[in-house]
């Protein structure tokens, strides 16, 4: 287990946009390794040029004025791309965690994000998967086959992207239909019963018209031990996914995408630390027949001790259907994304304790529209143009009308008893202290939203070396929330009934808002040379208000929360050098955030409120090293400081002293949770001819800093720096590529998240936590083959 920090200093370091680094950096963008040496036999040797659409157009990595990781499907195949997580691994610049379920996947880009818990809490990174919207990334990002590329976009991106663009964007491409026909099956097998299956066929079906089918099936064992139960962290989805593309005309084509995806798993459990309280309360039940002793404690351990686990089901059906047009220099896009989705989480272990006392059935429901309209200029003229419009429609339903969502279990009697006696209460209340068995609260939440946004770009080449790029965009979103909640008990909402804190009576809210703003950017570009180019940056984001829709006690003040304003300064650069065989790109940045939406997890639910400023302060270095025609290396990382300026309304950590009448603590300088100032990672691949194909090998580290895994910022889920390496090698020829692998090499234990236990911190004041670990090493081999 690592050492916890329990006195870490306060940060209160200046930001690192000083004339001296930004003298560096210009300095290295227009005299970048010039002095590099070079050798005849690999003078011909290039980097290979990467298109991005990250300016809804095709163009090269390198003319684009944005800070852009992008990952070609050739680099993903060659890291072993199963998930997202396999991304985050090359880009220091995001961070991707999860806890409870897949749903809960949260992406941070430039450290900032959201908790993926509260589903009508919208994220800070927008998701688009084939030029279309999704709603949240626990539906979109599910068993894709055939992903061509994927493009991150860091910093505000208001402008082009709209809605929950405030920290970034991701963009996931994949495979159209083609009229050649082609193959692919690929089946691994690995430790933990991994098996994967992903296969694809593609061809002509009739003159014009190209169709693509895509399936995969991946299933895991249980990857988190229970000594009292079923186990957790399993794996076990499939899905289906069937393109038809058209040529309707000479300037008319057309792409359907259709998909659907099921997942039936065991989740993540969170491994909780018990305090010395509870160890006790525990082992009193167990000694008159209810539960178990606490046996392990070790939070880091993947091994826990409690009567249930959870169970996962989830089906997503979605589409997106796309026209383009292509006029007398003129480009027109019709973009249409629908998705439908359902999921159950049964929680027969929520209670993250070694007895039975509550059981909660988490179910979710979501139906979103989307329509975007594009018209644009095409390239090649000194004048670029773009028009464009944006529709969004999003109903959620959270929870179920015909059962209830909470109920109390057998072992609730003898907890009373036990903290009962202690607490002096008289004997005959003991047994209903904290409810009856069978007591069942209920909660409804439901949101629907619309979104509108207008926007337009206009991009002006003053002369060969300059370029002023404009960009604007008005956005309004309107929201209706509700929360209904109720109790049924045997004896009433008396004493400490469980239920009663979950589903509280006559807390029930409704409301209806709507937050528009008009954001935009301004970008001047210097080509200093053929392969250079320097840009400068003001851009300003938004991200609309809306409601925590959550159960528990909240007065209707504590629902709503304001829409989030963002300004960015960006001086960026763009360089190729040693004759094209380094690509040098990077980014210093100061991103200020006005009524920044934050959440924190109060042990019972999460409650979400504004910041009143939030400063992020970086630089980010991405390289890309051609060093022979063998041997390639990247070398990235990025530096950054992410603090509440401003913050008076923070979750007190366990131990500190409320500051104000609401509970509350001032969190004003400290550094975000989840928010390492240094990340890192470093690749090298090799390549060589070997019996008829080619031998291939690549091993890559990601470098994290140390970092407060806590919402309320607990000094004692301060963690320490760790690396953590993968490593791949395999053989193929134009026909099999068959390959080794393993995942976290050195088998790091670290620590993704950190929180209150929902019930033990009822018990203990918080002292108790649950946490949630980074996947451990796995290893394994796959095959595929190409027909």
């Amino acid at each position: 287990m690592k050492s916890i920090r329990t006195n870490p200093g306060k940060d209160n370091s200046t930001g690192l946009v000083q004339p001296s680094l930004l003298a560096l950096a210009v300095g290295l963008a227009i005299h970048p390794l010039s002095g590099l040496a070079e050798t005849g036999d690999t003078r011909d040797l290039k980097i290979e040029e990467v298109t991005v659409t990250a300016q809804k157009r095709s163009e090269s990595l390198q003319d684009v004025p944005v800070a852009v990781d992008a990952l070609t499907g050739d680099q993903l195949s060659k890291a072993g791309f199963r998930d997202v997580d396999d991304v985050a691994a090359q880009i220091p610049s995001l961070i991707v965690t999860s806890n409870l379920s897949p749903l809960n996947a949260t992406f941070r880009i430039r450290r900032i994000g959201n908790e993926g818990n509260i589903p009508t809490f919208e994220p800070d990174t927008a998701l688009i998967i084939d030029g279309a919207f999704r709603s949240r990334s626990g539906v979109g990002l599910g068993e894709l086959v055939d992903v061509q590329s994927v493009e991150v976009l860091k910093g505000p991106q208001s402008t082009l992207y709209g809605k929950n663009a405030s920290a970034g964007v991701i963009i996931v491409n994949t495979e159209a239909p083609s009229p050649d026909f082609a193959g692919m099956a690929e089946y691994g097998f690995g430790s933990e019963g991994l098996s994967q299956f992903k296969g694809s066929v593609n061809g002509a079906i009739s003159d014009g018209v190209n169709g693509r089918v895509s399936v995969s099936s991946t299933r895991r064992d249980q990857m988190i031990e229970n000594t009292l139960g079923e186990g957790g962290d399993s794996q076990d989805g499939q899905a289906l996914r069937v393109q038809l593309s058209a040529d309707l005309s000479d300037n008319l084509t057309s792409r359907l995408i259709l998909s659907r995806m099921e997942r039936h798993m065991n989740t993540m459990l969170g491994d909780t630390w018990y305090s010395p309280t509870v160890v006790t309360v525990a082992g009193a039940m167990s000694q008159f027949g209810a539960g178990s002793p606490v046996i392990n404690n070790d939070p880091s351990d993947r091994i826990i001790e409690q009567m249930g686990t959870n169970d996962f089901d989830q089906q997503v059906t979605d589409g997106v259907l796309q026209f383009e047009y292509s006029g007398d220099g003129y480009l027109f896009n019709a973009i249409t994304g629908f998705e439908d989705y359902t999921s159950s989480n049964f929680m027969y272990g929520v209670e993250q304790m070694p007895s039975d006392l509550l059981v909660f059935n988490d179910m979710q429901e979501g139906r979103s529209f989307s329509q975007e309209l594009r018209l644009m200029s095409v390239t090649g003229s000194s004048l670029e143009w773009l028009l464009g419009g944006f529709y969004y429609n999003n109903g959620f339903t959270r929870g179920d009308r015909n059962g209830a969502e909470f109920e109390l279990q057998s072992d609730i009697a003898m907890l009373g008893n036990v903290v009962g006696s202690v607490l002096g209460v008289p004997e005959q209340f003991r047994p209903t202290l904290f409810g009856s068995e069978g007591d069942t609260g209920d909660v409804l939440a439901e949101q629907d939203t619309e979104s509108y946004g207008i926007f337009g770009t206009l991009g002006y080449h003053i002369n060969d070396s300059l370029k002023l790029d404009t960009g604007l965009r008005y956005s309004m979103d309107a929201k209706d929330g509700k929360v209904e909640q109720y109790t049924t008990t045997a004896q009433g909402c008396v004493l400490n009934n469980l239920v009663c804190s979950l589903t509280p009576d006559a807390s029930d809210f409704e409301d209806s808002d709507s937050w528009s703003a008009v954001t935009g950017n301004v970008t001047l570009s210097w080509f200093a040379n053929d392969d250079t180019m320097i840009y400068g940056t003001y851009s300003r984001g938004f991200k609309a208000g809306g409601y925590s829709l959550q159960w528990g006690d909240f007065t209707e003040e504590a629902r709503p929360f304001d829409e989030e304003d963002i300004d960015n300064v960006e001086l960026g650069w763009k360089t190729e050098t040693w004759d094209n065989r380094a690509r040098i790109n990077g980014s210093v940045f100061h991103t200020e955030y006005t009524n920044f939406q934050n959440a924190t997890f109060i042990g019972l639910a999460f409650a979400v409120n504004n910041a009143e400023k939030v400063v992020v302060d970086g630089i980010e270095l991405d390289s890309t090293w051609l060093f022979s025609e063998n041997l390639t290396g990247v070398a990235n990382l990025a530096y950054i400081q992410a603090k509440y300026d401003t913050y008076t309304g923070g979750q007190c950590y366990y131990g500190r002293t409320p500051e104000n009448a609401l509970g509350q603590c001032d969190l004003s300088g400290e550094l975000l949770p989840f928010a390492p100032k240094l990340t890192g990672n470093l690749a090298l691949e090799w390549e060589q001819p070997l019996a008829g194909g080619d031998f291939y090998s690549r091993v890559d580290y990601r470098f994290t800093g140390d970092a407060n895994y806590s919402s309320e910022l607990d000094p004692r889920h301060q963690e320490d720096a760790y690396w953590v390496g993968n490593l791949r090698a395999g053989w193929r020829n134009d026909t099999w590529d068959i390959s080794t692998w393993v995942r976290n090499l050195h088998d790091e234990v670290y620590f993704v998240q950190k929180t209150a236990s929902p019930i033990a911190s009822k018990l203990d004041g918080g002292a108790s936590y649950q946490a949630y670990t980074g996947t451990p090493r796995t290893f394994g081999l796959t095959a595929r083959m190409h027909f």
